[in-house]
């Protein structure tokens, strides 16, 4: 499945107004310079450690002070369970990005199978700033073709695609904007199957009620 776009209304899911908020900052795209607690890094290329930031720490350890999850909940349960005609389970905490200016919010181009994930999995990417450029995700259309192209979006605008099977990565940041956003993957119920597989970067067992829940 190449990546396919679709848009939702931003302001009944105010992803974007709800990070802006966490971070105190009035320009998302502007967190680097804007947060009080802002930091540059050097280049983030490996994946045990490209989500340790202080971002991703003030992300994880606030958002259940605001109506985060209750919102992608909802979003998940309305929005996204529209797109299958069949039970399936969603990821329970959604991973958490920042691309910021020369930098990667990735390490190394991949496939999500390379990372225990299963190959049946359906991958969801929402930018809550506009992803452009070199501060998005650039992915291949079929496996192996290797013919990269940026998932461009603005703020209400997500994309579906299978990153269990496509190639895909980042490119160091020039854009001068940091690209804030987050990704999510479901998985139908019938696809399934008990294992002690987990999570690369924060050794999650992907299983029902650790990783994953029912929509």
């Amino acid at each position: 499945m190449p990546p396919k776009k679709f848009t939702y209304d931003k302001h009944e899911y105010n992803f974007s107004e709800i990070i802006s908020q966490l971070f105190d900052v009035e320009d998302l795209s502007m967190v680097h310079e804007e947060w009080f607690s802002a930091k540059e890094y050097g280049l983030l290329d490996n994946v045990k450690t490209d989500q340790l930031t202080v971002y991703h720490k003030h992300f994880y350890d606030n958002v259940e002070k605001f109506d985060w999850y209750e919102t992608y909940n909802k979003f998940v349960k309305t929005v996204i369970s529209k797109l299958f005609d069949e039970p399936m389970l969603y990821q329970k905490i959604p991973t958490f990005r920042v691309h910021q200016p020369n930098n990667l919010a990735v390490a190394g181009y991949h496939r999500d199978m390379d990372y225990n994930h299963s190959e049946h999995e359906v991958n969801f990417f929402l930018p809550l700033t506009k992803a452009f450029g070199s501060n998005t995700i650039w992915v291949e259309s079929e496996m192996d073709k290797r013919d990269f192209a940026p998932m461009d979006a603005d703020n209400g605008e997500f994309y579906m695609w299978n990153g269990a099977i496509l190639l895909h990565g980042n490119k160091v940041n020039k854009t001068g904007k940091s690209r804030v956003s987050v990704d999510f993957r479901v998985l139908p119920e019938s696809k399934y199957v008990e294992s002690n597989k987990k999570s690369v970067t924060y050794n999650v067992k992907f299983s029902i009620g650790d990783y994953f829940e029912r929509m």
